[in-house]
């Protein structure tokens, strides 16, 4: 099955709490024309995952994702989606070993790709426009969000 061109339309990331957490380095890359990437700098908490579909407005396309990253690192097959969805991106990020994270997480150049690549092979998903809504927490309490938008269509 050919899974189309995957092109990331939009990038938002914000804090809540700056005293907690800070976005350094939030942006999406023109390589070309259809070819972007994404680069994040931040430091690792609670995230939960949504996916999401454009359909007048934004809706659950997919599943949410709850998860305690620190968890999720020492044992990924606990969490096969969560896995997935870290697969395609682990090649570009320095989230690559389990707690404690004394550094800044990075992630780096995650292109198009890696998602038509890995993701799309997976899970059949029809053309149009998405977004990934992450929300990060750390103590129980909401600390930041990571909004990326893309579109998928043939290629």
């Amino acid at each position: 099955m050919d899974p189309g061109h995957v092109t990331f339309t939009n990038l938002k990331c914000r804090s809540y709490n700056p005293e907690s957490i800070l976005f350094p380095t939030c942006r999406i890359k023109a390589v070309n024309r259809t070819h972007k990437y994404i680069n994040i700098y931040t430091k690792l908490i609670q995230v939960k995952i949504k996916f999401l579909r454009f359909d007048n407005g934004y809706k659950p396309f997919f599943v949410d994702i709850s998860s305690d990253g620190c968890k999720f690192l020492k044992d990924q097959e606990k969490n096969p989606i969560a896995n997935l969805l870290y697969q395609t991106f682990v090649r570009s990020t320095n989230l690559n070993h389990t707690c404690p994270y004394n550094h800044d997480l990075i992630v780096e150049k995650l292109w198009t790709g890696n998602l038509e690549k890995d993701f799309g092979r997976y899970i059949p998903i029809p053309n149009g426009d998405y977004a990934i809504y992450s929300e990060w927490t750390a103590n129980g309490a909401l600390s930041a969000s990571v909004k990326v938008y893309m579109k998928l269509f043939d290629k």
